[in-house]
Parts: structure tokens; sequence; C-alpha cells
């Protein structure tokens, strides 16, 4: 089997922010799911995150059932690759959601090696 990493957006909530004057639309997600193909990993992905939304976010039922969009997904190495320290990213406006999707799809580079320094030139006393 192998892993995939899926990046997926959720749309259509309604979330009031108490703090700033946008309510938050929607939010990304990147999970990383072990499956025997990208659709069976597809639909792992959408069920798990709609399972979580439900106890989590939604367990009123006020705040809404986000619609799911697949942004990315591509198999992975699963030994080199970091989950994302949130499950959530919450976004109130499409420039947000860019951010949070640029931040996801660029991947990190702690793997490789820094660039070596140039030496300082050594001062001879004469």
């Amino acid at each position: 089997m192998t892993h995939y990493k899926i990046i997926l957006t959720g749309s259509e909530i309604f979330v009031d922010s108490y703090g700033s004057a946008d309510p938050l639309i929607g939010f990304v997600a990147c999970r990383i799911i072990k499956a025997e193909t990208e659709e069976l990993a597809i639909a792992m992905a959408k069920r798990n995150i709609l399972v979580n939304w439900n106890q989590s976010f939604n367990a009123d039922r006020k705040i809404g059932l986000p619609t799911l969009e697949v942004q990315k997904i591509a198999p992975v190495n699963r030994w080199l690759t970091r989950e994302p320290k949130n499950d959530y990213f919450f976004y109130a406006d499409a420039e947000s959601r860019q951010q949070y999707l640029e931040q996801l799809t660029t991947p990190r580079r702690w793997f490789q090696r820094k660039a070596k320094r140039k030496k300082a030139p050594s001062i001879k006393n004469d």
C-alpha cells in the first residue's frame, strides 16, 4: 500500500469569529492516508474529516457541513514526510486560503544540506 498526502479545502461553513468582523468561511486540511489507490485515499480522507468535523466542531449542527474539495494529492514516503502541526487551518478570505495552501504544498527543505559558508580571510602578522 502507498501513503498519499492529500490537501483538501472545506467551504460553505459559517463560523462567527468573535475577535474579528469577518466570519470564518472555510478551512484547509492535510492528511496522510495509507491506501491501495488514490480514489480510496481521497474517500478515506474525506470521511475522516467529516466524522471529526461533526464530533468536534458541529456537534450542535449550527455551523453546517463543509463541501470538501481535493486541492492536491501525491504519493509520499511516510518516513520523510511530516504531518502538519494543526489539523485545520481556518480562513476568512481567499488570500488567507491561498497562504495556507502554499504553506502546505511548498516542500520543506529540512533534509537538504545548508550551503557552505566561505571562510573569512585569515590575518597574518609579520
